[in-house]
């Protein structure tokens, strides 16, 4: 019906196609069934040549290849107060003072060093002396008391021996002589009583005799009262305390030379150790002294090159904020030992440090062209080559690249510190044979081996292997398994999925 529609003349075929209402042709309504519709035609690219073209874009900061770090590593002093520091970004001449620090309080620590060092000397021949006295006295000191301590346990047996029993006994023979004596005074007495009944002697000799005799027996009566309380008092009290002080005194001698035996040479070792003491103190302030003196120098900082002064520490490349470090570096402010607190910067030649991804550094090697375009004159585009990249990461993910700029007069304003812009171009190609990166799939049994569909003429796809070279994020290219002017699908057939 619809190849006799075709046939027909125009007029014709549109009467035939003229659409007569159901009621009027037929009173039944009947339904039509729906037909299916077309599926839709896969999309397809036409293998061609064309340019291929690889760029890396990096962020990178220019940076002088000559610097040198200001910074003040005293070996003994630790209080680091500004006097004066040249401002950030003052062009300096090599020699110029760029950095004063504060010497008052140093100054008085070395005159301090210095008097104590000269009393140290006294102090160092006293002992010198003290030490010969007593290598001369020592072996005398140890005698000495090796001797007292003979003497003392002699005297203890001549004591126990011979002069205890002798001071007893003759304390027994006086108060036996004063009785004795007592009894001698009272015959003595009772015979002149006898005497004097006779009536030949006068009155007046005999009161005078008589009185005598008594006396005396008084005198001894008293002798031996005295001589028996000596008595009493030697047993009790004065031979036991005798003992026990020549004991002691034994005792004491013994442990003094047993002490000295030990004591005396240790002091000898002892003095002996102060002066080696006294010595190496000495040395040690004569060190110091000599580091105080050198970090004395060290107060004065001068700039080591020519070049600009830039405040704090670069770090590949880039600076601080300088107006952090201007608050350590104002007058009376106090900077860190042993760290950068200034750069001195030349200004040419600059070089580029740029960061580079990770997945960047299978495009780089050096020697590598491009270009590096200042942040603040985009219009500006230097020559750069790739120098070298950092063999480890600086940072996590990312790695630090250096790259050369030609000095072509272009760079005349620029400065270390500012930013720019690389573009590194590592593979270009005229007439690369390419396709859209989506039509490019990955084997599923082997990740290495990749294949394209090729839509044949009767709209057939069939799976074609092939080799695949550099890639971009939109273009694959193609080195063996395709020709110019092919067919391929962009995506896998639904039914091959």
């Amino acid at each position: 019906m619809n190849r006799c529609i075709a046939r027909l003349p125009l007029s014709l075929a549109v009467l035939a196609c003229t659409v007569i209402p159901s009621s009027a042709a037929d009173p039944t309504p009947t339904k039509t069934p729906a037909e299916p519709a077309a599926a839709a035609a896969p999309s397809t690219y036409t293998v061609k040549k064309g340019p291929l073209k690889i760029t890396v874009d990096l962020d990178g900061v220019f940076e002088g290849q000559t610097a040198r770090e200001i910074f003040v590593k005293p070996e003994e002093w630790s209080t680091l107060t500004v006097l004066e520091a040249v401002a950030h970004g003052t062009l300096v001449k090599q020699g110029d003072v760029v950095l004063k620090l504060e010497t008052e309080k140093l100054d008085r620590a070395i005159d301090d060093l210095q008097a104590e060092l000269k009393l140290g000397d006294i102090a160092l021949q006293q002992a010198a002396d003290q030490l010969q006295a007593l290598e001369k006295t020592t072996p005398l000191d140890v005698e000495a008391a090796q001797r007292a301590a003979r003497v003392a346990e002699e005297d203890r047996r001549r004591f126990f021996d011979t002069e205890r029993p002798f001071v007893l006994k003759a304390t027994e023979f006086r108060l036996k002589m004063t009785k004795e004596m007592l009894e001698y005074e009272q015959e003595e007495l009772r015979q002149l009583e006898k005497m004097y009944k006779a009536d030949d002697i006068t009155e007046e000799t005999e009161q005078i005799v008589l009185k005598r005799a008594k006396d005396a027996v008084e005198r001894a009566k008293f002798n031996v009262e005295a001589a028996q309380i000596g008595y009493d008092e030697a047993l009790k009290f004065s031979i036991p305390r005798m003992d026990v002080q020549v004991k002691d005194s034994t005792q004491r001698k013994a442990i003094d030379w047993e002490k000295g035996k030990v004591e005396l040479p240790l002091a000898l070792q002892k003095q002996r150790l102060e002066l080696e003491k006294l010595k190496i103190q000495r040395v040690r302030n004569d060190e110091k002294l000599k580091k105080l003196l050198a970090d004395r120098e060290l107060m004065t900082v001068k700039s080591p090159i020519d070049g600009i002064v830039y405040y704090g520490k670069a770090t590949r490349g880039k600076f601080g904020d300088s107006s952090l470090a201007s608050e350590t570096l104002r007058r009376n402010g106090s900077i860190p030992a042993n760290q950068v607190v200034m750069t001195v910067v030349q200004a040419k030649p600059l070089l580029v440090r740029a960061a580079v991804p990770e997945d960047q550094l299978q495009h780089l090697r050096p020697g590598l062209k491009g270009t590096a375009t200042p942040a603040g004159y985009p219009d500006v585009h230097l020559q750069a080559a790739l120098e070298r990249v950092s063999d480890v990461p600086v940072a996590p993910g990312s790695f630090d690249a250096r790259l050369t700029v030609a000095d072509d007069g272009k760079a005349a304003s620029l400065a270390p510190g500012m930013a720019c812009k690389v573009k590194l171009v590592p593979y270009v190609k005229a007439d690369a044979l390419s396709v859209p990166t989506k039509a490019v799939i990955n084997d599923d049994l082997d990740e290495q081996k990749q294949y394209v569909y090729l839509l044949e003429k009767d709209g057939k796809a069939v799976k074609c292997p092939v080799t695949v070279g550099k890639k971009t994020d939109k273009q694959v290219e193609i080195l063996s398994g395709l020709a110019e002017g092919a067919q391929v699908l962009l995506e896998a057939p639904k039914d091959q999925k």
